[in-house]
């Protein structure tokens, strides 16, 4: 800018020197060009601290935008061997449990058992573009789980943190996938195929939110059974050591089979697919192990494209003493009425049967919200649950629980 001034000015003086020798000789003309000329270099002043200001205000904006973004841009994880790539991901799920057990109420803070707080790390190597090797290693962190709080134990003590998964695999495209370790059995989660969008709050394993507490008798005294204890759901073999076989997806159709520690082995059959008129996800699963002498189970949940879900799951044991059951159904409905995210309301119901005694009868009803907040990872929630056992020669008052809280992923 200050070259342009001075070219500026030349040009003038340069106008003036090349008119008629009359102007250069009139001292009245002469004094009035040099007031022009000096306020024509008065504004060209003020345009230059204008642009001066302009461009550091520029630079000032870029700077905090480069800030922002660099604030914002995923961490870096990096592995101890450039061979196998490294993720970090979790979630932590607090909440407010209030229980009316028929003779006191109580308001406990918990880790919600239905989707406990917990840290992975997965590790993967490409050994080929249809082979890729992996390993997973993911820890439980509770404090005050659901499963475990009761009316005589609010807070509960003891070493919180727990194994989910220690295991490696081996997944080719067209092969399959082996997996050794601990784990997902084949038959786990073949009760809890739910497309409801509620899951985290109310499932076909009702018990989940309020296992702990203890059911009361007629003279207001707690039993020795928990609600834990008797609303089964039947879910394979959860989470062991195994050798685990899954085939390729087929039409949308898996097979698996593991053979698991303590002699026992179970296989199931799952399917998952997307039609014009809604989602479907459904599994089917056979378990054996030396304390019974079989077990079947299963589940089915469709999504309609109107946000309505239908939920059902079922299953028997057949073993020496009991032979425990159980049958639930959900109702399901979810829309985006807010730019947040997805908000899921159900109701469902639940009964089991011969769980820890011959007579035993448990039955429960709850109804459950989630509203998802997207730009948080965050999920919000609320459920009510009843619990009633009818138990011969015994009169246990029914349980009312109500769960708030809030899962946040990473």
């Amino acid at each position: 800018m200050s070259h342009q001034k001075t070219l500026l000015a030349t040009a003038i003086v340069c106008a003036m020197a090349s008119g008629p020798a009359l102007a250069l000789t009139d001292a009245q003309e002469l004094e009035q060009l040099k007031r022009q000329l000096g306020t024509l270099l008065e504004r060209v002043d003020q345009l230059e601290t204008k642009t001066q200001n302009a461009e550091a205000r520029a630079r000032a904006a870029e700077t905090k935008a480069e800030t922002m973004s660099s604030a914002r841009a995923p961490a870096v994880v990096s592995s101890g061997n450039d061979k196998i790539r490294v993720s970090v991901s979790g979630h932590v799920n607090r909440a407010l449990l209030v229980v009316d057990d028929g003779e006191e109420s109580e308001l406990y803070h918990v880790d919600n058992d239905s989707s406990s707080t917990r840290l992975r790390v997965i590790g993967e190597g490409d050994v080929s573009p249809e082979l890729t090797v992996g390993t997973a290693i993911e820890v439980q962190l509770e404090s005050n789980s659901t499963a475990s709080v009761s009316q005589d134990n609010e807070a509960v003590s003891g070493d919180s943190v727990s194994d989910r998964r220690l295991e490696v695999y081996f997944d080719h495209d067209r092969l399959g996938k082996v997996w050794m370790g601990k784990g997902w059995t084949a038959s786990e989660d073949s009760s809890e195929m739910d497309l409801s969008g509620t899951a985290l709050v109310g499932y076909s394993s009702t018990a989940d939110i309020a296992g702990g507490i203890k059911f009361r008798n007629g003279a207001g005294n707690l039993s020795t059974t928990r609600v834990g204890d008797v609303f089964l759901n039947l879910d394979g073999l959860g989470r062991k050591n195994r050798l685990r076989y899954d085939t390729p997806s087929m039409a949308g159709v898996k097979l698996a089979a593991s053979a698991v520690e303590d002699s026992a082995w179970d296989t199931a059959l799952t399917y998952a697919a997307e039609y014009s008129q809604g989602t479907v996800a459904a599994a089917v699963a056979y378990s054996d192990q030396e304390s019974n002498d079989g077990q079947v189970n299963g589940s089915a949940s469709f999504l309609h494209n109107s946000g309505v879900s239908v939920t059902l799951a079922a299953g028997e044991r057949d073993s020496e003493s009991l032979d425990p059951n159980f049958v639930y159904g959900k109702l399901g409905y979810q829309n985006r009425w807010f730019d947040a995210g997805k908000t899921a309301f159900s109701a469902d119901y639940h009964v089991a049967n011969h769980a820890q005694e011959r007579s035993d009868k448990a039955k429960s009803v709850g109804v459950q919200m989630v509203q998802n907040v997207d730009n948080w990872a965050t999920e919000l929630y609320v459920g009510y649950r009843n619990y009633d056992l009818e138990r011969a020669g015994e009169n246990l008052d029914e349980v009312d629980a109500v769960i708030a809280g809030a899962r946040i992923k990473f």
